[in-house]
């Protein structure tokens, strides 16, 4: 029997019309435009700070901030359109509270900044549920929550919790809040790529200093984690990562147990060459049986 995968004509990769250019070149000047004007509000209050009164600069933040919740709110425009308006939003909010700062010399920590400016802007990324505005959250909450921790032996632990606290509210939280979409692939995998690479760190850290060992247990558990999403979610680029994760921490045991002088060097040369073959070759193949997989699916 012949047991060749014939896709149908619909299941084929399609290569982009000039619609989808035109979509894209939309969608790209419009995220770019809004980024330089929120940019250009930052520099026109930055160039004329000392000739400004102090209830100009948060008049001017305050209005601007007026100004685009009304456009969000009353003037006709597309869901896309929307998001990044309120990302628009978001930004002025910050805008606003540094300006606050400088003005009253509040002395706050930098910290408390970024966490008041995310508390203020929480219920507007939950409404637009646009990723790349959470993904600024995230930011802002890390740079408020982070300095938080106190610098002991555990902070890699607790920077790995924290990191899989957030991964696990935008894979779960989907599925008991329907309203709220599933994130795109690729924004999760920038996540489990950042902290499994904390998790790594952990490793060669302890393999080359010898001490902090107590953050291998944490740091075991997240590449257990990353290891099953990749395989349960046929994630090329997260399997491609454990790879060199795991090259990463045989370079470091190398350097550990060998001296690199030109014998050691020679040695550690071909043993990774080696390792970085097999590695591509796993990898490729890997690829290509979900490829497969996939193909089947299709036609099935």
């Amino acid at each position: 029997m012949d047991n060749t995968i014939i896709l149908s004509g619909s299941d084929k990769p399609k290569l982009a019309d000039a619609k989808a250019w035109m979509r894209f070149l939309q969608i790209f000047t419009l995220t770019l435009g809004s980024g330089l004007m929120l940019a250009g509000i930052i520099f026109f209050f930055a160039y004329n700070w000392e000739h400004m009164h102090r209830l100009v600069k948060m008049g001017i933040a305050v209005a601007l901030i007026l100004a685009v919740f009304s456009a969000v709110m009353k003037v006709k425009m597309s869901d896309f359109t929307r998001k990044i308006m309120v990302s628009v939003l978001c930004g002025l909010v910050g805008v606003f509270w540094a300006i606050f700062g400088q003005v009253y010399q509040t002395k706050a920590d930098s910290y408390v900044f970024f966490l008041t400016w995310a508390l203020c802007i929480l219920a507007w990324v939950f409404i637009a549920d646009f990723y790349p505005l959470w993904a600024i959250f995230i930011a802002l909450i890390s740079m408020g929550v982070i300095p938080l921790f106190p610098s002991n032996d555990w902070f890699a632990t607790e920077l790995m919790l924290y990191g899989a606290a957030w991964i696990s509210f935008f894979i779960f939280a989907p599925k008991y809040q329907p309203q709220l979409s599933a994130p795109p692939s690729c924004f999760t995998s920038i996540l489990f790529t950042i902290e499994f690479g904390i998790a790594i760190f952990a490793v060669c850290y302890v393999i080359i200093f010898g001490d902090d060992a107590q953050n291998l247990l944490m740091a075991f558990a997240v590449a257990a984690a990353t290891t099953w999403y990749a395989l349960t979610q046929k994630n090329i680029w997260l399997f491609s990562m454990l790879f060199i994760g795991a090259l990463s921490v045989l370079e470091c045991a190398f350097i550990k147990c060998f001296e690199l002088e030109l014998g050691g060097l020679m040695l550690n040369l071909m043993i990774m060459m080696a390792a970085l073959v097999a590695s591509a070759f796993a990898i490729v193949q890997q690829y290509r049986k979900w490829k497969q997989e996939k193909s089947e699916t299709l036609t099935n």
